[in-house]
């Protein structure tokens, strides 16, 4: 099972939200940028999808997943497409984007109610997914 929230899945930092997510909302694109270069110091290799799964020709065969992405997010747009790639390869697929929640919403469960009842939809997404009989 893939459980990815708030996911990564493109070194490149494409996708919209980049730019109109990635300012003001806690994580910014600058340091994705920065984390980025230090993962994958070569920008030519930051499309290899063995760091860019979003690149992998081939997404078949995958196990089920679960992507959880933010309304304000500056990763949001790449966790999404990554979603409709899994979808379209025929992945088991459970995909939600939190509205009004920012990157690293889990982390924030004890301070705010909406980010404890996101948290917890993810659990039961989980609970779900891994059942005995989820068939996933």
């Amino acid at each position: 099972m893939q459980a990815l929230i708030y996911a990564n899945t493109d070194l490149t930092n494409s996708g919209a939200s980049m730019r109109s997510e990635g300012h003001g909302f806690g994580l910014e694109a600058a340091d994705i940028d920065w984390f980025s270069a230090q993962w994958m110091p070569d920008p030519a290799m930051r499309r290899d999808p063995r760091v860019s799964p979003l690149y992998a020709p081939d997404l078949a065969g995958l196990p089920a997943a679960i992507v959880i992405t933010c309304e304000h997010d500056p990763l949001r747009d790449q966790g999404e497409a990554y979603a409709a790639r899994l979808r379209e390869a025929g992945v088991p697929l459970t995909a939600r984007r939190e509205q009004g929640m920012v990157h690293n919403f889990m982390l924030w469960d004890l301070v705010s109610p909406a980010c404890s009842a996101a948290a917890d939809r993810v659990a039961s997404d989980l609970r779900t997914a891994l059942a005995p009989d989820s068939g996933q």
